[in-house]
């Protein structure tokens, strides 16, 4: 799975997060204290989900996970990562998430998570001109 999503990944200027920088980040985020199966994780730019695997396994409890991609392929495989990993449950959502945030709260609000954890893909080009909404 890793291979593929390395591979998959650096034609679209995605990269799959090695084991050792998410257990760092999910440890920076506060994750290990998680002592409640109420508790959650979420990845707005989950790729193919492996952070927010790691992150979640460092919980001490199973926590809930959410995640979004805007790849589809990319979704497809944190979907398919997730159920790997006996975490069905999960929830991954496909679309942009700052123009197209698909957990919300209700229809102004969005929902909140008590872990973020995020590698976005920083080098990844965008039309200027598609964020006329947010200058």
């Amino acid at each position: 799975m890793r291979n593929f999503a390395t591979e998959a990944g650096k034609s679209k200027g995605q990269f799959y997060t090695p084991a050792e920088v998410s257990r760092v980040v999910a440890a920076v985020a506060g994750v290990d204290w998680a002592t409640s199966p109420r508790q959650t994780v979420y990845d707005p730019a989950c790729g193919s989900g492996s952070l927010l695997l790691k992150a979640a396994e460092t919980a001490r409890v199973p926590i809930s996970i959410f995640g979004q991609e805007m790849d589809i392929a990319a979704r497809g495989l944190a979907r398919m990562n997730t159920i790997m990993h006996n975490r069905a449950t999960a929830e991954i959502a496909q679309g942009a998430v700052i123009a197209e945030p698909h957990f919300l709260a209700d229809a102004h609000t969005l929902q909140t998570f008590d872990f973020v954890v995020a590698d976005p893909p920083f080098s990844a080009k965008r039309d200027a001109s598609a964020s006329t909404r947010f200058r």
